[in-house]
């Protein structure tokens, strides 16, 4: 149990570490300072660059850092939101709503441990493997369609697969009926999937515009 926990925690760790550093607000203020610099250096004639283009890039670079310093604290907290609290959260919650709602619809004869031991871990393997895919879809370049779709379609997969993989595994350590199969189980997995959905949005929308970012460069 320790070894999961500290395996989920590590994840969340190197999910926030990606998040950070492809940071699209970051990326969106530095490229808007780019341009800026890069059209007003256009217009001063080439006999004055020498004294005047510092003094231009620096005035620009004054009137940005205020910008740069809310955006990346901003990003940050949302960054510390969609890597480490909402997935700790959703690992926490559902296992004691998962262990509670058995218990109190024909007992978990597995006991606490094994629905743990199937949510934590995967939970762990799901969040790994969500990390793994998003950092292949940046690593491999391509165009804007391709990895937009690509990192869409491993999310949905990857959820879909590790909520199925879990009610599978937790029929087979508590030794579930067809009937809680169908009437809670079912039902259970559904309603997980529509909010599994809204998470890898989020996640898939803040990659999404990175994506779009390098496209203008």
């Amino acid at each position: 149990m320790p070894l999961l926990i500290a395996a989920l925690a590590a994840t969340w760790f190197l999910h926030l570490r990606l998040l950070l550093t492809h940071d699209p607000l970051a990326q969106a203020i530095k490229l808007g300072a780019d341009f800026a610099k890069e059209q007003a250096l256009g217009v001063i004639p080439a006999d004055w660059m020498g004294w005047l283009a510092q003094p231009v890039i620096q005035l620009i670079n004054e009137h940005v850092t205020p910008y740069a310093i809310t955006g990346k604290a901003l990003m940050a907290s949302w960054a510390l939101l969609l890597g480490v609290i909402i997935p700790a959260s959703v690992t926490v919650l559902a296992f004691l709503v998962l262990h509670l709602g058995l218990r109190l619809t024909g007992g978990a004869p597995g006991g606490w441990r094994a629905t743990a031991r199937s949510v934590f871990g995967i939970f762990a393997v799901a969040d790994l493997a969500v990390l793994a895919w998003t950092w292949l879809m940046i690593a491999q370049g391509g165009d804007f369609l391709t990895r937009t779709l690509g990192l869409a379609g491993g999310l949905i997969a990857i959820r879909l697969i590790s909520l199925a993989w879990l009610l599978v595994d937790l029929t087979k350590r508590h030794q579930l009926g067809a009937l809680r199969v169908i009437l809670l189980g079912l039902p259970t997995l559904f309603l997980s999937l529509a909010v599994s959905a809204l998470f890898a949005f989020a996640h898939w929308l803040w990659f999404t515009a990175g994506f779009a970012l390098d496209v203008l460069r």
